[in-house]
């Protein structure tokens, strides 16, 4: 029987995996930090299911999906095996930002969407299942907003029920898309001297 795993991605890591465009997710990457959690220590087993998901404006969106076909370990101390699999998955090298020590090479993975926000309804019965027991997820206002982030960052064994829920939700159809934010460039009116 496989799991279903959430994998918490910062908006800057969503943000690169739209550029890669419409190529399904083949790979993803562990490591021993919080910004590249590890997938051993989540118990993430081959045939487990993996959702990459995000939050931008106090919504919980999920951005696609990949089956885990294999883990591999690569050692700190020999980068060449770490190289071959950057350069075989060069589009997605961005996903291992930091000391990155596991591989996990994917199958039947989808592309990356924008677009699938998690119904508030939906967010508010999210639950993990980790070792001490099934949990919520916290921060949820009343009208089911991700008040704070916290509570999904990292990797995350799934209920059966909210796995089914993500699946849902990626397959079902197509929300509003996150639009890009306005730089934050304030212009100078033509009238006034610059200091510089």
């Amino acid at each position: 029987m496989s799991d279903a795993y959430t994998v918490y991605w910062p908006q800057e890591r969503w943000r690169q995996a739209v550029a890669v465009g419409p190529s399904p997710l083949a790979v993803l990457f562990g490591g021993p930090h919080s910004s590249e959690p590890s997938f051993r220590r989540a118990a993430v087993r081959t045939g487990d299911v993996l959702y990459p998901i995000g939050v931008c404006d106090q919504a919980l969106y999920v951005f696609g999906r990949m089956r885990v076909r294999q883990i591999r370990v690569v050692g700190t101390d020999d980068d060449g095996p770490l190289l071959e699999y950057f350069a075989q998955f060069r589009a997605w090298r961005f996903l291992a930002p930091t000391c990155t020590d596991e591989v996990v090479l994917g199958e039947e993975g989808t592309g990356i969407v924008l677009d699938r926000a998690v119904p508030a309804e939906v967010l508010k019965r999210l639950t993990y299942r980790p070792r001490r027991g099934p949990r919520p997820v916290k921060h949820v206002s009343e009208d089911g907003r991700l008040v704070h982030p916290i509570s999904v960052q990292g990797i995350y064994r799934l209920s059966e029920a909210s796995a089914a829920d993500l699946d849902a939700v990626l397959t079902g159809p197509p929300g509003t898309p996150i639009t890009r934010r306005p730089s934050r460039h304030i212009e100078t009116p033509s009238n006034m001297d610059t200091l510089f």
